[in-house]
Parts: structure tokens; C-alpha cells; sequence
């Protein structure tokens, strides 16, 4: 992907409407392109989120509740910014979302008002945090961004040259985090609306549902671009094109009426942590899960919105693909083509080529932002039981397996 080098500012970048004037990308070969990318202005700033102890609350049968905290800090921060496009992603466990300096302050009460959510309606610690992104650049460390083009509604933020590391890194660092946390003196300030957690899992139409993780250690840049492609090629080679290997299908699409699942959505909606709210909250649901079922079996059309064509729209808004610096996708296959993938993968990290992480699970699991029905509705799917959290751990230990192997051993006493 593009290296640090691409750091040089240009014109476009120094307007808050910056990451809405980028040209959208439309293919993947175009998203490999180093030119495809420009630096993110100075005075934005990246915005990031994770749960703490996230290995506990998934023993716990949490990660449902960990997932939606991602999601509901991207509905917050996007709700501040109203109609000015800002670049975000998923990360399961967390996101990343980045604002201009004009937003500064209801990005602040926007994640205030998530982590008072994680703490008192879920339990949960979720860190927050704000990084400048001159302080990145000042390190020798660029933040370049891209637009996708997933589907017609839903443009991609991607991100490469190695600054949202070094700004998970920072956040992390006892030494520097003080400065940079959203604390308990900021006032949780933020709207929720358009946040949804309605559907079922989604069973794996052929038995496996993979997350999957990896980095391209290639210091070259052109080899990192053809590392990259031949990484999707083995992917599209074993799984099969996008719609073979999407983790959603519309058949497998169900709207649930479960009270525990539909609590989700309430834990985050509702303003106060109260029974009786939460409740109210999920009756409500309930009530809007059956009109829904009932519009979409019979294929109702209202103003703006076909509803027998709602699933179809809901696959291709979905979030299955995204590159932060490190590619991720969420894939449905048989065990077979997990194992030939990994066998390529393992092949690839003995050489030193690329490290990665996998996760396996039989469905898929999937939270929602409805700004609109009829189009401006977003997807965010990962793995059940741990999915996008346990592939990063699982590349981690990987890394530093890598890092051991490379250190040079000291001459024994």
C-alpha cells in the first residue's frame, strides 16, 4: 500500500469538505493504487474507540454488546457531523473515526456519551480517544485516505500509510494516552437515532463463516501493491467472486423479535439506564420487526422504499471488506477452503511475505445504521463469537512470533 512518502499536503486537503470532494473509487484495483490516496489534512483528527478486557466480555457471551459499541460511536460522531461526509471504519471491537477540527468538540461528547453507554447499560469499559492528525504526520507518520465505492449508497473510507497504528499505538501508551482520552470531565453529548440491531445471526450458507486479518510485510511499495493482489486473487481462486463468498444471503436474512437481542438496540437508544425504558424500548421494536416482516414478504412499496427489494439493498450496503492500514474480510466458505487458505497464508508468513489472523465461526452477526430506508441504510457484519477481535489477536501472536524469530540472540554468557 502507499508508504509515508505520499505525506505531502495538497490543495484539496484544506477544507473540511475534503474527504467529500475525493473521487470514489469503484474497483479494488484501483483501492491497491498508491495515487489513489491523499494525506488527511493537519487539523482533522482521528477519532478511536475499543473495549477494554474485550478476550472477558467475550467469554461472557458479550460480543454482540461489543460489536454495537463500535457501532453506535460511528452513529454518534456521524449524527454530529450531519450532512458532511467524515471517513469511518468498523473494527468489531471498536472504530476509527476521523472529523475536522470543527467538530472537534461534539466528536468529544459523542464518544462521552458512548462510553457512558458501554459503562452503564452494558457493563463495559470502552476506551476513547482523539489524535491530532499534525502529531501523527509531525512522528513520520501519514494518515492517507481513499473512498470505495461498495454500493450505491454506501461509500468506503480505507486507510493506509501506517498512522492509525501509530495512533492505536499512542492511545494504548500509558505515557502519552492522558492527553489524549475522552475523560469523565466531558459531557456526554450525542444523538443515537439511526442505530439498529434487529436481525438473527446469519448462518453460513456452506458451514463457515471466517474473519480474516492481514498485513503485506513487503518494504517496497510496488510489492506491496502485487502482494495485496495476489492476496485477493487466492481468495477469489478458493472462495470464489463477492457474491459467492458473502457472508449474507437473502434467504438467510430474519428479523428477530427475541427481547435479548432487541435489548441491544435498547441499552443504546434509551437515555437512561431504567427497566421500564428499556422495555417500552423493545416492545416498540417488536412492533416495528413485524411491519417490517409483513412489508417485505409481500414487497410493499411506500415512498422511497421497495421492501421486497430491502434484503438485496441490505447485502450490498453491507460492510464485508475494509483496509486499515491491514486488509479484513469477512467471508462464507466450507471447512475445506478454510484449510487451503490458511495452508496458502501459512505459506506466505513462514516466508516472511505477510502475517495474518483467522477467526472461524458458523454465522455472522450484523449491526445497523438507518439514517434512511430507501437508501442511506449502512451494515456492519463480522464473525460470531469473537470474529474480527480473535483474528487480530491471533495476528498478533503471529507478529510477535515473527519479531522473536528476527531478534538476534545474544551470545550466552
Amino acid at each position: 500500500m502507499p508508504s509515508n512518502s505520499r505525506a505531502e499536503s495538497v490543495s484539496l486537503a484544506e477544507t473540511e469538505h475534503f474527504y467529500a470532494n475525493l473521487p470514489v473509487l469503484r474497483t479494488l484495483d484501483a483501492v491497491m493504487r498508491t495515487q489513489s490516496y491523499v494525506p488527511l489534512p493537519d487539523d482533522w483528527h482521528v477519532a478511536l474507540c475499543d473495549v477494554r478486557n474485550s478476550t472477558a466480555a467475550i467469554q461472557r457471551g458479550q460480543y454482540k454488546q461489543v460489536n454495537s459499541l463500535g457501532v453506535a460511536a460511528i452513529t454518534a460522531v456521524l449524527n454530529a457531523a450531519g450532512p458532511l461526509e467524515i471517513p469511518f471504519s468498523f473494527e468489531g471491537d471498536g472504530c476509527v473515526v476521523c472529523v475536522p477540527s470543527r467538530l472537534l468538540g461534539a466528536a468529544r461528547g459523542a464518544l462521552a456519551r458512548t462510553r457512558q453507554i458501554a459503562r452503564e447499560s452494558m457493563g463495559l469499559d470502552l476506551r476513547a480517544a482523539l489524535v491530532p492528525v499534525r502529531r501523527l504526520r509531525e512522528s513520520g507518520h501519514a494518515v492517507l485516505v481513499a473512498r470505495y465505492g461498495v454500493s450505491e449508497h454506501y461509500v468506503q473510507a480505507m486507510f493506509a500509510g501506517g498512522g492509525m497504528a501509530e495512533a492505536d499505538r499512542l492511545v494504548k501508551d500509558e505515557t502519552t494516552a492522558p492527553g489524549l482520552i475522552v475523560g469523565e470531565d466531558v459531557a456526554p453529548m450525542a444523538s443515537l437515532k439511526g442505530f439498529e440491531c434487529r436481525w438473527e445471526d446469519i448462518p453460513s450458507r456452506y458451514g463457515e463463516t471466517v474473519s480474516l486479518m492481514v498485513r503485506v510485510l513487503e518494504r517496497d511499495p510496488s510489492r506491496t501493491v502485487e502482494m495485496y493482489r495476489e492476496l485477493f486473487e487466492k481468495v477469489m481462486e478458493i472462495y470464489g467472486d463477492d457474491d459467492r463468498s458473502h457472508p449474507l444471503a437473502v434467504p438467510a436474512l430474519k428479523l428477530s423479535l427475541d427481547a435479548r437481542r432487541l435489548a441491544v438496540e435498547a441499552a443504546v437508544r434509551t437515555r437512561r439506564p431504567q427497566r421500564l425504558a428499556r422495555w417500552l424500548w423493545v416492545q416498540g421494536a417488536r412492533v416495528a420487526v413485524l411491519v417490517g416482516r409483513i412489508a417485505m414478504r409481500v414487497g410493499l412499496r411506500t415512498p422511497g422504499t421497495d421492501w421486497g427489494q430491502y434484503k438485496a439493498q441490505l447485502v450490498r450496503n453491507a460492510d464485508v471488506r475494509k483496509f486499515i492500514d491491514v486488509y479484513r474480510q469477512i467471508l462464507a466458505g466450507t471447512a475445506a477452503q478454510r484449510e487451503a487458505l490458511t495452508a496458502w497464508l501459512d505459506a506466505q508468513y513462514a516466508a516472511g511475505r505477510l502475517v495474518y489472523g483467522l477467526h472461524r465461526s458458523d454465522r455472522a452477526q450484523m449491526t445497523c445504521v438507518v439514517f434512511d430506508y430507501a437508501g442511506r441504510h449502512l451494515h456492519f457484519v463480522d464473525g460470531a463469537d469473537g470474529g474480527l477481535f480473535l483474528a487480530a489477536k491471533a495476528f498478533k501472536e503471529r507478529m510477535a512470533r515473527l519479531r522473536e524469530r528476527a531478534a538476534p540472540i545474544s551470545p550466552a554468557a
